[in-house]
């Protein structure tokens, strides 16, 4: 099971046809110059696909004018009361329209009460979303709705739901003897599900002929046996043919028999850091470095004299691997990725020295010492609301200057999670401290009071580095993530509207991870799912990120204070809010490729050993590589330049891609994130 490490740590019916008639009209190809795709890309009946050819050509769409509905099939398998696993689909039907209103509106319809479940409600908002960025288009440029017609839930039907939307959106009937299965990833790629052979047989029986799968999922385990099977002799065996699809373009393809327009990806050297970025981050890893050094002498003179306790050594060995990686990679002319690992390394390195110092207090009797220090730490890292008013006193003027703003909110809330996290450890580790002021001093050098103790300082100071780091980072951001672009003002109305859709989007996505992950968690380690999501934040902070991004503007004293300050229609109160809608999707989104989608495995020490639909993670891992560069692409061409936010996240995915799984895991969120800062200047552009 794919939830056992955690446990531990934690202790279409026939088919349907599509109402409307297709666009008659050929494609046109327009060559735009920075900026120029506003006019055309906000006509409710065209949509404007950036890149197709080699020559920065663009494709333009006409698209229908009045709603548009249709039918897809969607497949499930039904288990339970000692049967045999059986697979069946429920009829689902799409419509979409243009929208005038320009609000978000995303319906989920159910013919039966309680007939769709929030993992699949959450599915038709990422469907939603992906569909609408394919055309180069907002989620608010259409009105989306799904209705089940019977009991649905489960995010497998998402891939289908994204080519069903396309389809509604630029016309084209959806064939009803097609059907497929898989999840929908935000950059459009299509990710691992399981149950597929009973899924299958159980839509062959309903009379479908071409079956899509998640590539790299030819051969896939029964439900009911338990045995891999090959998916093509499967459908070959039953008069059908067993498809694989890479993401949404394949899906559109499966249903339509149409070819969508896709951009031609950047090169790889057009993703490379420009020279006056790689200068400043050069600047940046110097003095990170010369902290490192500071923090480095005293750790090395512990681990010679041999009085390193385990934990300690292990966080050592923490900040020995990432300085190395920082070092090797700075060598490589790999800046981006080096400075990332060597504020990793000094967030260990000065976690570990800090720490050695305060069990030292409490070993001497000066409990009262040990408090201090870790009172001392946390208000220097209780700076979070200062940064964020730092950030807002920006006005950019160009369009590279707004995602510069976003990038630093983004990190600066990243900064302000942790600090929540540290917030509640802190006052836990004061209390074990004070409880340890009334044992007998002859105790408190032994052995079990230190392992009591190191088990609640360090975490809490390696909370409180990271904090201290992503504060840092913040502001460092404003000096390395400089570049020359268009002039450019955004419409704050429109990056609110934009905001808003991600956040609705965010929101559908926890409730998902909700019921999906921590439900069967919380049942399996006997805790409240209260209980469960507290715990769980602790090992996974993406959740802590999602949760905390989608109720950010309202939940939170000085988020209030800024937004009266600044302003609900302020630039700045616009761009953080749409920084922290984006952050809570894609950290959403993310946990769910991790934990439901590809089923990774954790160890003792919370890396990912094991994965278990791993050839579908590598060749989803290939897909996000290749559109994390075709977003690139688009980028340059509507706003001029491919953001430098997006360059270093590539950077960082590229070196991760070729590390252990845990790595290969993260570079996929990094793949996602490059996807995001380009897709969030073609946005910006458009609006």
């Amino acid at each position: 099971m794919r939830f056992v490490a955690i446990a531990t740590t934690l202790a279409v019916s026939c088919g349907g046809s599509q109402h409307g008639t297709a666009p008659e009209d050929q494609p046109r190809v327009i060559t735009y110059g920075p900026l120029g795709i506003k006019s055309d890309a906000k006509q409710p009946n065209q949509a404007v696909i950036l890149g197709t050819d080699t020559k920065n050509g663009s494709t333009v769409l006409t698209l229908p004018t009045a709603t548009t509905k249709g039918i897809v099939d969607a497949m499930y398998v039904e288990m339970g009361g000692g049967k045999k696993a059986t697979g069946g689909s429920t009829p689902v039907k799409l419509a979409t329209s243009p929208n005038p209103d320009q609000a978000v509106q995303v319906g989920v319809y159910e013919e039966f009460s309680g007939g769709a479940g929030p993992q699949w409600r959450a599915g038709v908002w990422v469907s939603a979303i992906v569909a609408a960025q394919l055309l180069g288009k907002d989620l608010t440029d259409f009105t989306f709705s799904a209705t089940s017609g019977g009991y649905i839930d489960g995010a497998s039907a998402s891939g289908l739901m994204t080519g069903g939307f396309l389809a509604g959106m630029t016309g084209a009937p959806i064939d009803p003897t097609v059907t497929m299965t898989g999840i929908i990833n935000p950059d459009g790629t299509i990710g691992p599900v399981g149950g597929i052979p009973e899924k299958f047989l159980g839509s062959i029986a309903k009379g479908k002929k071409r079956l899509g799968y998640p590539i790299g999922m030819r051969k896939a385990k029964s439900e009911a046996t338990g045995e891999m099977v090959d998916l093509v002799e499967l459908a070959k065996a039953h008069g059908a043919e067993a498809v694989e699809i890479a993401d949404a373009h394949d899906a559109y393809k499966l249903l339509t028999h149409k070819e969508l327009p896709q951009t031609v990806p950047a090169s790889e050297a057009e993703m490379a850091l420009d020279a006056g970025t790689k200068a400043a981050l050069e600047d940046k890893y110097k003095q990170w470095q010369q902290r490192l050094a500071q923090e480095w002498g005293p750790l090395m003179q512990l681990d010679s004299a041999g009085r390193l306790p385990p934990l300690l050594d292990t966080l050592r060995q923490y900040t020995k691997t990432y300085a190395d990686a920082a070092e090797a990679l700075h060598k490589r002319g790999k800046v981006g990725a080096a400075y990332q690992r060597m504020l990793l390394a000094w967030t260990f390195a000065t976690s570990t020295n800090t720490t050695y110092d305060i069990l030292n207090k409490v070993k001497k009797g000066d409990i009262n010492g040990a408090i201090a220090a870790i009172r001392t730490l946390d208000q220097l890292s209780a700076n979070t609301s200062a940064i964020f008013q730092k950030i807002g006193t920006l006005r950019p003027k160009t369009l590279g200057g707004h995602l510069q703003e976003m990038a630093a909110f983004r990190t600066a809330l990243q900064s302000f999670v942790y600090r929540q996290v540290a917030n509640g450890v802190v006052e836990q580790t004061i209390a074990m401290l004070g409880e340890l002021s009334r044992e007998p001093a002859a105790t408190l050098g032994s052995a079990a009071v230190a392992d009591r103790v190191l088990a609640s300082v360090a975490p809490t100071l390696l909370y409180l580095g990271r904090t201290s780091a992503e504060t840092s980072l913040a502001l460092e951001e404003l000096d390395f993530e400089k570049e020359d672009s268009v002039t450019y003002m955004c419409s704050v109305p429109n990056v609110l509207r934009m905001a808003t859709s991600f956040q609705s989007a965010a929101a559908a996505g926890v409730t998902y991870f909700d019921t999906i992950v921590l439900e069967e968690i919380s049942k399996a380690v006997g805790l409240s799912l209260e209980q469960t999501r507290q715990r769980f934040e602790i090992v996974e902070p993406d959740y802590l990120i999602a949760q905390s991004m989608v109720k950010i503007g309202d939940n939170v004293a000085f988020m209030k204070e800024m937004k009266a300050a600044w302003g609900e229609h302020s630039l700045p109160w616009g761009l953080m809010s749409l920084a922290a809608s984006e952050l809570g999707y894609l950290s959403s989104t993310e946990l769910i490729a991790k934990y439901y989608s590809l089923g990774i495995h954790t160890g003792d020490d919370n890396k990912v050993d094991k994965i278990e639909f791993e050839q579908a993670f590598t060749n989803m891992l290939a897909s996000a590589e290749r559109n994390a560069r075709a977003n690139a692409r688009a980028a340059k061409i509507a706003a001029g330049a491919i953001p430098v936010q997006a360059k270093l996240s590539y950077e960082v995915a590229v070196v991760e891609r070729d590390g252990d799984l845990s790595d290969k895991v993260d570079a996929l969120g990094e793949f996602w994130a490059s996807s995001y800062f380009s897709q969030t200047a073609v946005m910006l552009a458009r609006n």
